[in-house]
């Protein structure tokens, strides 16, 4: 019954937003229909899927589809913003594409920099440590405090572009920009696991 709760929630989405944006003309217009129903469909197997565990399905369904839907219009709306400036697909996936590297050479030179920074502070914590000076394993703490803010600033940054991209990805079909997302994806997770050695570290941080 479950399995086939699912397949029913799965097709229905996907043959909504298939048939929507088949009929749809106007090329800005397609892509916020699109970014619309991809969210709608997305939240709304979510939402059946978590519903489904409590016994209600098909509300979890219509409510992940209706938080889905205003989260891909949102990503919909920016592309097709971006996208109006250019004169030629061509031209518009060349900027993408350019925008993507641009973001992931920033993120991943942040990266390293993080990383070094993080095991400036470890050394730096376990010499505190050993001679018991509190004053410096605050200093230390409110560093962390600092370092941990700016890669969460850092993580959306990141975020938005994997989102943005891979509605591109999802209209063009693009093989170019497909590797330039994935590419994000992987300074994405370097990041989180340098995000968690700071949450590591703080948390060593008893003062």
């Amino acid at each position: 019954m479950k399995n086939l709760f699912l397949r029913s929630t799965a097709a229905v989405t996907a043959l909504a937003f298939v048939t929507s944006c088949a009929n749809i003309k106007d090329d800005q217009t397609r892509t916020r229909t699109e970014g619309t129903l991809a969210g709608g469909a997305i939240g709304a197997l979510a939402g059946g899927i978590i519903g489904h565990q409590s016994g209600r399905g098909f509300e979890g369904a219509l409510i992940g589809a209706g938080i889905g839907s205003l989260a891909g219009l949102a990503v919909g709306d920016h592309v097709a913003r971006k996208k109006a400036r250019y004169a030629s697909q061509e031209a518009w996936l060349d900027a993408c594409i350019a925008q993507a590297e641009r973001v992931n050479s920033n993120a991943r030179a942040f990266n390293r920099s993080l990383s070094s920074k993080i095991s400036n502070l470890e050394s730096r914590y376990a010499s505190a440590k050993a001679s018991g000076n509190k004053a410096e394993m605050r200093n230390i703490k409110q560093a962390v405090v600092v370092l941990q803010q700016e890669s969460r600033e850092q993580g959306k940054v990141v975020d938005t572009e994997i989102k943005e991209q891979s509605s591109v990805v999802s209209q063009t079909g693009s093989s170019g920009l497909s590797n330039r997302v994935t590419q994000l994806r992987s300074t994405r997770s370097s990041l989180s696991s340098n995000q968690d050695r700071l949450a590591d570290l703080g948390n060593q941080i008893d003062v």
